[in-house]
């Protein structure tokens, strides 16, 4: 505030659009850096955080590369794939264990199902539905395989049984798995 004004109480309080203009400069400075992903990624999680608009822009709309090896178009744009069950989210991410399965029925639930099923935990129950569904193959004791997906560092255990989708388990999911084969680490020979 200009020195004029402080002294001689002209000076406004501040308004909720100025407010606004702060944060929208906040996160335009906190963009700038970013890719293009990497800006859409943050904004469609904090409009959902906030509620603004849900988490997905669509009911089982999954970001598929546009390639198997996960290159994109020029643009930058991927292919968009409506995924209505767990079959078709299965097929386009293509998990390679139990293990990643296991993360794709805690991402399912938790962010795909129709608003019915949907959930925020799973249990053995739900393994043993979901990878019928998705004509996975069942485990021999879906509650290991619960415990090994968390021990692989994809899950959390939040109750007896219980078991919810970590950080790293839904960055597998929506951005490693289903052929973009660039996000993968490399082994060492």
């Amino acid at each position: 505030m200009p020195e004029d004004e402080k002294q001689n109480g002209t000076a406004q309080p501040e308004t909720d659009g100025d407010a606004e203009l702060k944060a929208m400069n906040v996160i335009v400075a906190a963009l700038k850096p970013l890719q293009e992903e990497q800006r859409t990624r943050v904004l469609e999680y904090v409009l959902g955080r906030f509620g603004a608009v849900p988490l997905q822009p669509q009911l089982g709309s999954v970001v598929v590369p546009a390639s198997a090896s996960g290159s994109m178009p020029p643009g930058g744009s991927a292919h968009t794939r409506q995924v209505q069950d767990i079959r078709s989210l299965k097929e386009a991410k293509n998990p390679k264990s139990a293990n990643e399965m296991a993360a794709l029925v805690a991402y399912y639930v938790s962010e795909l199902a129709p608003a019915s099923e949907r959930q925020n935990a799973i249990t053995k129950a739900d393994i043993e539905k979901y990878f019928k569904s998705a004509g996975f193959r069942l485990p021999a004791d879906a509650a290991f395989t619960l415990v090994n997906a968390k021990d692989a560092g994809y899950l959390d255990r939040i109750g007896s049984g219980q078991y919810k989708l970590n950080p790293v388990g839904y960055n597998l999911v929506a951005h490693r798995m289903g052929g973009d084969e660039k996000n993968k680490p490399r082994r060492k020979r």
